[in-house]
């Protein structure tokens, strides 16, 4: 068999190739010295420590956020947990908002308490509270992670204010998976560590599963030794099409921003609907803020109905325009009642006290879909509801 190196193909294709290579070869022991030891000359080692196609998106996504250094993970999961599992030890104290993610709560509840971490778990609804208390704890915390916008809510974090209570000497990770530049930059506001489910809008297609960490070069050097060391690697066909994807963020995100603005406004205007969370509608109790983070409020519009959780279920059965499903980000729009999906396994009790009743809706828009055909969708919907 000829062994065909890379360097022997042409080489002027607009879109650099995607690698899929497990093992990266060295010439002799002066190559290996340079690119391994010395790190003199660019070389791979090893498939789960580099990849070029990694190293290409990683840098797009470090200029996206205005980061310093940029790393990619096989889910968003993986990002937060090994961010987590890096920058922190025993005996540290950190915060998370009572509206975070499940599955993040589920890592600061059950699994970083393993390892002496305590944890501190205060809501966001009232931002001046959540300062207060935050500040509370100054002296003792080392990390606060936060989410902005929180699911189903989309409630937001006043983030400067939080940088200011805390000093400069606390780590400050958020998820901004709901809303990517270009409607929102973290970093600009004091945030050290930017984390994303790219299966979100970054990647946009519903098609990929990954995640993204972009920060501190300091911070990320941490990141990346763990990630080295336990896996959480995303292959090289995966960061092709995040890398692709790239490209039409800006586009994907002004449409379902237009898109969103609009059945928000329709669902609230419907007297069938009791309550809508959308950042951009001046109903939301957190719609001062986000005039001032945000430059946009994405395709995730959370409603209410005052109804059962039967009653609601006939509503979400009569849509015809959605998957049911639970995601957003994608080409499709997608909706899930969130006591059925997302919580479930939560009690009456439980659910009161992240302030989801029954009647709760999560819609998804997608940029695919017509927005006059989602409106007319749930138009029908709602006027068959008993």
């Amino acid at each position: 068999m000829t062994k065909l190196r890379p360097d022997d193909v042409f080489r002027n294709s607009i879109e650099s190739p995607t690698y899929q290579s497990a093992s990266y070869y060295f010439n002799d022991a002066g190559h290996v010295k340079a690119g391994l030891h010395e790190r003199s000359a660019p070389a791979g080692r090893y498939g789960r420590y580099s990849n070029p196609t990694w190293v290409e998106v990683e840098n797009r996504l470090t200029e996206l956020s205005g980061a310093e250094a940029s790393l990619v993970f096989a889910s968003g999961m993986a990002a937060h947990t090994t961010a987590f599992l890096a920058l922190l030890e025993a005996g540290d104290e950190v915060v998370l908002p009572s509206e975070s993610y499940r599955q993040v709560r589920n890592v600061f509840h059950h699994i970083l308490p393993k390892f002496g971490v305590t944890v501190h778990e205060v809501s966001i609804r009232d931002p001046e509270e959540f300062i207060e208390n935050v500040r509370s704890l100054k002296g003792r915390l080392k990390l606060v992670h936060l989410e902005m916008p929180s699911s189903p809510h989309m409630y937001l974090i006043d983030v400067a204010r939080v940088r200011e209570a805390l000093g400069p000497e606390v780590v400050i990770t958020l998820d901004s998976s709901f809303s990517p530049p270009p409607n929102f930059y973290a970093l600009q506001w004091g945030v050290d560590l930017v984390l994303f489910s790219a299966t979100k809008y970054l990647s946009g297609h519903g098609d990929i599963v990954a995640g993204v960490a972009s920060g501190r070069q300091d911070l990320i050097d941490k990141l990346r030794w763990y990630r080295d060391t336990t896996g959480p690697i995303m292959d090289g066909n995966t960061a092709f099409l995040l890398r692709r994807s790239l490209y039409t963020l800006r586009l994907r995100m002004e449409r379902v921003n237009a898109m969103g603005l609009e059945v928000a406004r329709y669902l609230e205007s419907h007297p069938r609907v009791d309550r809508v969370y959308y950042n951009g509608l001046e109903s939301h109790p957190h719609f001062k803020m986000a005039q001032q983070y945000l430059h946009g409020y994405g395709g995730v519009i959370t409603f209410e109905l005052d109804m059962s959780e039967a009653e609601t279920a006939e509503v979400v059965d009569r849509l015809k325009v959605p998957f049911m499903a639970s995601n957003f980000g994608a080409p499709h729009t997608l909706v899930e009642q969130s006591t059925f999906f997302t919580y479930f396994e939560y009690s009456d009790e439980e659910l009161r006290s992240i302030g989801v009743p029954r009647g709760t809706v999560r819609l998804a828009l997608g940029f695919g879909n017509d927005t006059q055909a989602v409106i007319d969708d749930l138009d029908q919907a709602l006027s068959r509801a008993r």
